[in-house]
């Protein structure tokens, strides 16, 4: 797996930095807009983005805000598993959960972290008392978010601005 994002990282010469770019603000730009905007052709762009997309670097997708199509309980739920040899499969069976937003392994006292997406908190304490019943859970810590102030994605200059 490291080598893979070593890969993606080598292969980000300066054309795909800037699609990339272009694409993060405004994944619906035509391929003849891009090229136009970048000075290369059509076909390049359309070679460079279907390239990006095959190696899971770009998902083109359609960001929603949570709280205008319905989720209105958004949470953090950190867990703690027992035995450790259970984490990755207790992380594969949340990962199956729809609630789920995003999953990590962590440092710390918890193994991993979650976020969930719930419709109400009727909604929310179902999804969280099913993931207290997969073997190997062994405490949980749940953080509701009353007000998100920003759901952004990486800021990519940050990876070119190295010193």
């Amino acid at each position: 797996m490291v080598a893979n994002s070593q890969i993606s990282s080598l292969a980000l010469d300066e054309l795909n930095f800037q699609l990339l770019l272009h694409l993060q603000k405004d994944g619906r730009k035509s391929f003849t807009e891009l090229a136009e905007e970048l000075g290369v052709s059509v076909g390049t762009v359309r070679n460079r983005v279907t390239r990006l997309i095959e190696d899971k670097t770009l998902q083109i997708t359609g960001r929603v805000d949570p709280e205008k199509v319905g989720f209105h309980a958004y949470a953090q739920l950190l867990i703690s598993v027992k035995p450790v040899n259970l984490v990755e499969e207790v992380a594969q069976k949340i990962a199956r959960l729809e609630e789920i937003s995003f999953l990590a392994m962590t440092t710390g006292i918890y193994d991993l972290e979650a976020n969930l997406l719930c419709r109400d908190t009727p909604h929310l304490s179902e999804v969280l008392l099913s993931i207290q019943k997969i073997e190997g859970v062994f405490e949980t810590k749940t953080n509701m978010y009353f007000k998100v102030f920003k759901i952004g994605q990486p800021a990519l200059n940050l990876v070119r601005n190295q010193s």
